[in-house]
């Protein structure tokens, strides 16, 4: 019976661990739906440049050492060029892949931290779905359809692995190098990785078991590798031109500073400025008291909750610093979704810590406890309604498959605008950036390892029946409006192309257009994936087709995977 009893509970125990597994495994479904294969922002340097430079047998340390705005990115690179190396192609989706294994990694370090403060199993659970909530947000979902991920997340995970090594019984020198060996990791894998010297620092002050002669030969060696790494990191660094130097600080005033410094700390829901603002007061607020009501008296597993806090703080203080002056009012610096996953720590510190004071007080204030982090999270819940999610990752998935596709045909017919939306800098740097990406692509499609790449040959399947030219309408400036609705077997289409034959029977492309408006009618007709099969266009038709007559327009719906044309119905067939 009692064996029965213990089966039943472990049975029950394990069902409640495959919640925050389930997380996970939504976002693996996320990828393969919505995920484009295709290098977008930073991707196309960092690490565009190591997989070619690896492919054409130049890989060198220099080039994966190299210096990319402010971070030495060794460790990313690294990693990007050994999982290309394995795969024999650079796969953007991959990488995808392995930033959320590697965030799973993560959420079971966490786990095992939690473990370590606590013994209650549902308590930890609680607290690590809410973890691993927060760090796979809705808010934050275009960071995880991005390859180039992980470079953010490995040193948050230096930080919760130095935490572990502070609660283990080794020996304390040991530690120190432990410590010192994360940091440089974190170091060289993204600009932020330097805080976690500072906040790894703590652990070794607030050691209670070394004396303080101990204590300050730990710090001293510490304070060396730190220096060390340093060095060699900031030999022959240079300020980047595109970004404003830390001293213009002192150009804006406290209040803009403060303001910035909680809309920060309180982006956890994502792009709402005031809110976030408050938020972000109501976290430092309650993290300083009580840190304030429990400096005397703290324990261990505590000093580790309140570092990880302290640590997300610390990114605030070093990103208003050197991003505030790059802001304003329209766009502010701090609510870039890309900062989401390093806010998680302070709310999840705080929660730990209430909860591990709470242990011995009454269950009323224990249960009004969990019912105000039920009312967080349905509010959370509710400005991430899933209806309003899902429209934006096939509006993600519809523009970067269009300018996957704009840059396959590159060689056919070359559209700026819709090629830039693969790296979306600020005018300045625009016609650079445009001759990185093209030329980079076209070398990666040379060497055969971005699959399928540019288009060679004009692949036309005409079999069946995939969308039509509905109308086609001139306007008084002489551009023609037109509209219609194309489709795969499967899916959508990922674009569609507009071209004529021409004299010689050669097929002459004209323009390219995005996919992605609502068809109800085809949807009824063909099921609701098609429901976004619609495209429109406003194209001078005039002057690019010779003798143009509106019976000459042919229209196809591309297939990025494959390289593919089907054939739309014209206005005439």
């Amino acid at each position: 019976m009692r064996n029965t009893i213990k089966s039943s509970i472990f049975k029950k125990r394990n069902l409640v661990f495959l919640l925050p597994l389930t997380i996970y495994v939504i976002w693996i479904l996320i990828i393969d739906l919505y995920g484009v294969n295709i290098p977008i922002l930073d991707q196309w340097k960092v690490g565009g440049e190591q997989i070619e430079s690896f492919f054409n047998n130049q890989l060198s340390f220099a080039v994966l050492y190299k210096q990319h705005n402010e971070s030495r990115k060794l460790i990313p690179n690294l990693i990007f060029v050994i999982l290309a190396g394995i795969l024999k192609e650079w796969n953007v989706k991959a990488e995808m892949i392995i930033g959320l294994l590697f965030a799973f990694l993560m959420s079971v370090l966490i786990y095992l931290l939690l473990l370590l403060t606590n013994k209650s199993f549902y308590r930890n659970i609680f607290l690590l779905i809410i973890y691993d909530f927060l760090l796979l947000s809705p808010s934050s979902f275009s960071r995880w359809l991005r390859g180039i991920t992980i470079h953010r997340l490995i040193p948050d995970a230096c930080l919760i692995v130095n935490a572990l090594i502070f609660r283990l019984n080794i020996n304390q020198n040991l530690k120190v190098w432990l410590y010192s060996f994360s940091c440089v990791i974190a170091q060289y894998s993204f600009s932020g990785g330097i805080v976690t010297w500072t906040i790894s620092l703590i652990f070794i002050i607030f050691n209670n078991r070394i004396n303080l002669n101990e204590k300050l030969k730990y710090i001293g060696l510490f304070i060396l590798l730190f220096t060390i790494s340093s060095i060699f990191y900031f030999k022959n660094y240079v300020q980047p031109s595109n970004l404003t130097k830390p001293i213009e600080i002192v150009k804006y005033s406290l209040q803009d500073i403060t303001s910035y410094f909680l809309a920060f700390l309180g982006n956890i829901l994502g792009d709402f400025y005031e809110l976030d603002i408050f938020l972000g007061l109501i976290f430092l607020i309650s993290f300083t008291l009580l840190l304030i009501l429990n400096l005397k008296f703290i324990k261990e597993e505590m000093i580790v909750w309140f570092t990880i806090g302290f640590y997300t703080i610390a990114l605030g203080i070093v990103n208003t610093i050197t991003r505030l002056p790059m802001s304003n009012n329209e766009n502010s610096h701090a609510l870039r979704v890309d900062y989401i996953i390093h806010l998680v720590y302070l709310p999840l510190s705080l929660m730990v810590i209430i909860l591990y004071l709470l242990e011995n007080n009454n269950q009323k204030f224990k249960n009004l406890t969990f019912y105000l982090l039920g009312i967080i999270t349905a509010f959370y819940i509710n400005k991430n309604y899933p209806t309003k999610i899902l429209n934006e990752l096939q509006e993600w998935n519809y523009h970067y498959s269009y300018a996957k596709s704009c840059i396959q045909l590159v060689n056919i017919y070359q559209k700026d605008d819709c090629i830039m939306v693969l790296f979306p800098f600020v005018e300045p740097t625009y016609s650079s950036s445009l001759n990185l990406v093209i030329t980079r692509f076209k070398n990666l499609s040379q060497l055969n390892i971005f699959r399928p790449g540019i288009v060679k040959d004009l692949k036309i399947y005409n079999q069946g029946e995939w969308g039509y030219i509905d109308s086609i309408q001139e306007d008084q400036n002489g551009f023609f409006n037109i509209r219609g609705w194309a489709k795969l077997q499967t899916r959508v289409a990922d674009a569609v192309i507009l071209a004529y034959t021409n004299e010689s029977n050669a097929l002459i492309v004209v323009d390219i257009l995005s996919i992605g408006q609502v068809r109800q009618d085809i949807s009824r007709l063909y099921g609701l994936k098609y429901q976004n099969s619609g495209w429109s266009g406003y194209v001078d038709l005039k002057s690019k087709i010779p003798n143009f007559n509106k019976s000459n327009i042919q229209a196809y719906s591309f297939d990025a995977k494959q390289n593919i044309f089907y054939p739309l119905k014209s206005l005439h067939s």
